[in-house]
């Protein structure tokens, strides 16, 4: 598997760069801001989520491209 991989959440402004298997950025729309966060897994549940993101479970992720990832990166600062 070749990281980053980036995901979306469907259908609101989240976005992933998926790192590695433990670490992962997300970034939201919140009104007129971005919000970064970044997510180190240290317990199941968040390595699970990660995972979930990876494999775009139950649909409530897609793949996205780097370049959609930067363009809502900086067209939103």
């Amino acid at each position: 598997m070749d990281f980053p991989i980036y995901r979306k959440y469907k259908g609101i402004d989240v976005m992933f760069k998926i790192k590695n298997l433990k670490q992962f950025t997300e970034i939201k729309k919140m009104g007129n801001k971005l919000i970064e966060s970044e997510v180190i897994a240290n317990i199941y549940p968040e390595m699970q989520f990660i995972n979930d993101m990876i494999q775009c479970y139950e649909d409530r992720w897609e793949s996205i491209s780097e370049l959609e990832y930067t363009t809502f990166k900086s067209t939103n600062i």
